[in-house]
């Protein structure tokens, strides 16, 4: 009985060109142990060298009809196994750029929410502020902030000064600021 590394290489591609399953678990028991260590080297990690190798051998399988009997089977291996974990750390940095990338979308998405979530709130407070105004002020306030009319504009409607505008727009100014402060402690 031959041993099972009795068998040449070349014979053992001849064999597993054809489908030969026993000559498959040949080259597999000749080289899985080589080709696991020389992978390690590289990897570092168990569970990705072991994925590594059973993806070397099951592509062997799948390619088996194009395999060159004539050219070396272990140089063919170690080929494999280099181009796997090449492709390997290829696919590792791209799931990590793509990692990377949705962790600042996520955080962008965060800020948005949080920011119009703050903005609202603050919206909502200055409008209750404004509400408590004196109805003139508010009125004076509303047409300066809201309505973008310049002092003379709105003195000019309402048939007051200038100067009256201006100084109901700051107390207004000045009632919001200080409420707020307190509301934020600025």
């Amino acid at each position: 009985m031959r041993s099972k590394y009795s068998y040449s290489d070349m014979s053992l591609v001849r064999k597993l060109k054809k489908d030969n399953r026993k000559a498959f678990e040949l080259i597999f028991d000749k080289y899985k142990e080589k080709l696991y260590f020389f992978a390690l080297g590289y990897l570092n990690n168990v569970t990705e060298t072991e994925e590594i190798i059973q993806t070397v051998f099951i592509s062997l399988w799948e390619h088996r009809h194009s395999v060159n009997e004539t050219l070396s089977l272990k140089n063919y291996l170690y080929k494999s196994t280099v181009n796997t974990i090449y492709n390997h750390f290829k696919h590792k940095a791209i799931r990590q750029k793509y990692l990377d990338y949705s962790l600042v979308y996520e955080m962008k998405e965060d800020n948005y929410t949080q920011e119009s979530i703050n903005h609202n709130d603050l919206k909502k407070l200055v409008d209750t502020l404004i509400e408590r105004l004196p109805s003139g002020q508010q009125k004076i306030f509303k047409m300066s902030r809201w309505e973008g009319l310049s002092h003379i504009e709105i003195a000019n409607r309402l048939g007051l000064s200038v100067r009256s505008v201006e100084n109901q727009v700051y107390r207004a100014m000045r009632f919001i600021k200080e409420n707020l402060k307190e509301e934020f402690y600025f």
